[in-house]
């Protein structure tokens, strides 16, 4: 009897462990995108080197053991390249490139970080390198080809395609990742594996890839706008830089903002200041004048040449003090004349954990680029540009406040699109989006605009959606502008019954030189500022943003913002009175004219 009411007692127990077994194990099941072996983390195969010789693949072990991968192969399906003995230790991961020599000078090049290959394929070149053995012919194709990790019985480990690639095998699903341009890296969103093209980024050779970060704080913020008070601000912040002064910008040609550098370089401030190299329409004189000024002074100087565009504008001090905004430092973009300017956001965040958030970035991007050289001819400015008087009344004060602040840095191309940034603060809005915008469009390339749709969702959810457009640099004749991004959301408001409205910026009635901004405001509580205008190449670029959660803030932007809309509003709408008025004129004087036409002829019948 004991024998048997034991075996009972271990029977039910087996049972209850199963059951409570299973949804451990249905869950560690359906979590798909947890790699259980090494994972391909990141491939150059469209370098910017002669012959392509620091092609490079990196491997990562993100288990918690060692995995030997002794007659492990890469293959692109023409040729293969097999590992000789050797373990990957956990979260380390190994570098295998065509010519390590190549490979490290060009890596040298572009980081600080000590990046070494584990093996080559291509060139014996390093003898503290191990050479892999080669079949057939394996080299990445630029056009596109594939990645395939597989182990020593031939398995599958993990497979990734990209541009014209036809597989559609193990490892991978849906389409492949789209076409490299030359000089950019495939990198793996952090160790997400899915087998799809979410898993990954396109960041330029050397980038590290940064995710985004809230960060929670009690401090001091001060929002600000152009033209009414952008250029006090950045001067009293800058004025009082004691230590360190790192500078990102499109663009540097207000020569009044580079006399605030120069003084803070003769306070013996460290100036770091990064420019992009290759801006539309090249660099300006006066760019090339400011940046040989403050080298002259001691500060250093870089310019970047990145595959796409440095379009960030931000600024940190003493490594303490942030500020993000829309606006390059132009006359037009910070005017020292608040009746002349742009229409453009900025804030000044005064957190240490926020700037050192900044600072990685921006040296991960500052030794990447090239050093201004001596022998760049540079004309002197004889006179200061003078900035024109404008049309503009200034209206805005600073807002600075003590508060508690929960704020997200992001940059592009790391989190452009992800859900935790500005897609995800359109898709998560429940009462109203305002945005505030330069240059969008409906269509990126053959695909919608994913910000555009993203908005009209969120009215489609019940949002009150308001957008308003720079009317002043598109092209009239462009297919895919603002214009028609602002005449399709109307068409979708009108046919849906939507609460949803889009309109040009009426710039002569503001007295605005254009809307510059790239903002927005959701939920009367969450404030998006960010250099990222909408269109297809945006979210390749560099670009910095913050958001800022505060109702304060908020509500400061949102001022802003309706000052701009409803004097673009009304004057559409007396503009449209007028109109209506004047038809109405017209028609009432021909029919006037056609009475008294026919009693004349009907008098002369007579």
């Amino acid at each position: 009897m004991l024998e048997k009411g034991a075996s009972k007692c271990f029977l039910a127990t087996f049972i209850l462990a199963f059951f409570l077994a299973l949804p451990q194990c249905a869950f560690a099941y359906s979590y798909s995108t947890a790699p259980l072996s090494l994972i391909i983390t990141e491939f150059y195969p469209n370098t910017a080197t002669k012959n392509e010789l620091n092609e490079y693949i990196a491997i990562t072990n993100p288990c918690s053991h060692s995995i030997n991968i002794e007659d492990w192969s890469i293959t692109d399906n023409e040729g293969k390249i097999i590992f000789p003995p050797f373990c990957v230790p956990p979260g380390e991961t190994i570098y295998v490139t065509r010519c390590a020599s190549v490979f490290v000078e060009r890596m040298n090049n572009v980081t600080t970080e000590n990046i070494f290959p584990d093996f080559e394929y291509g060139l014996e070149s390093h003898p503290k390198v191990s050479q892999m053995q080669t079949e057939g012919r394996f080299a990445l194709r630029n056009d596109g080809d594939e990645v395939i990790l597989k182990d020593k019985s031939g398995r599958v480990v993990d497979a990734v395609i990209y541009g014209d690639s036809t597989y559609n095998e193990e490892g991978w699903q849906e389409e492949p990742l789209r076409k490299p341009r030359e000089g950019m890296v495939y990198k793996r969103n952090d160790f997400q594996d899915t087998n799809q093209c979410k898993d990954w980024l396109l960041l330029p050779f050397g980038a590290s890839y940064h995710a985004p970060e809230k960060i929670s704080f009690y401090g001091f913020v001060t929002a600000f706008v152009s033209p009414d008070c952008s250029f006090s601000v950045l001067g009293r912040e800058m004025g009082n830089a004691s230590s360190s002064l790192y500078i990102n910008l499109y663009q540097f040609e207000n020569t009044y903002l580079m006399d605030v550098v120069l003084d803070a370089l003769n306070r013996g401030v460290n100036v770091c200041l990064l420019l992009e190299g290759n801006p539309v329409g090249g660099v300006k004189d006066e760019e090339l004048y400011i940046a040989a000024r403050i080298r002259e002074r001691g500060g250093r100087v870089r310019f970047s040449h990145d595959p796409f565009i440095n379009h960030a504008k931000y600024a940190i001090i003493d490594n303490e003090t942030t500020i993000v905004m829309t606006e390059n430092w132009k006359n037009t973009g910070i005017s020292c004349n608040n009746s002349f300017g742009n229409r453009g956001w900025g804030i000044v965040i005064k957190n240490a954990e926020v700037a050192d958030y900044f600072k990685e970035i921006f040296f991960d991007d500052f030794y990447r680029g090239k050093e201004l050289s001596a022998d760049m001819v540079v004309f002197n400015l004889k006179t200061k540009v003078m900035i024109p008087e404008g049309s503009y009344a200034p209206v805005f004060e600073p807002l600075s406040l003590y508060s508690n602040f929960t704020l997200i840095p992001f940059f592009a191309p790391d989190a452009a699109l992800s859900n935790e940034t500005l897609q995800g603060a359109i898709n998560s809005a429940e009462k109203s989006v305002f945005v505030e915008q330069f240059s969008t469009g409906r269509f990126w390339g053959e695909e919608e605009n994913t910000f555009i749709a993203a908005l009209i969702e969120a009215a489609r959810r019940g949002c009150e959606v308001k957008v308003l457009l720079d009317s002043k640099e598109y092209n009239l004749k462009d297919w895919n502008d603002n214009d028609e991004a602002i005449a399709w959301l109307n068409k979708v408001a009108s046919e849906e019954n939507l609460n949803l409205e889009a309109r040009l910026a009426d710039l002569d009635s503001l007295g605005l030189v254009k809307i510059h901004n790239k903002g927005l405001i959701v939920d009367g509580k969450e404030v998006i500022i960010t250099s990222l205008n909408w269109n297809v190449n945006s979210i390749h670029n560099r670009e910095a943003g913050v958001i800022i959660e505060n109702e304060e803030i908020a509500s400061f932007y949102e001022d802003v913002f309706f000052h701009d809309w409803n004097v673009s509003v009304k004057e559409e709408q007396e503009g449209s009175e007028e109109g209506t008025t004047t038809i109405l004129w017209v028609a009432m004087t021909l029919i006037v004219s056609f009475v008294i036409f026919r009693l004349v002829k009907w008098y002369k019948r007579v």
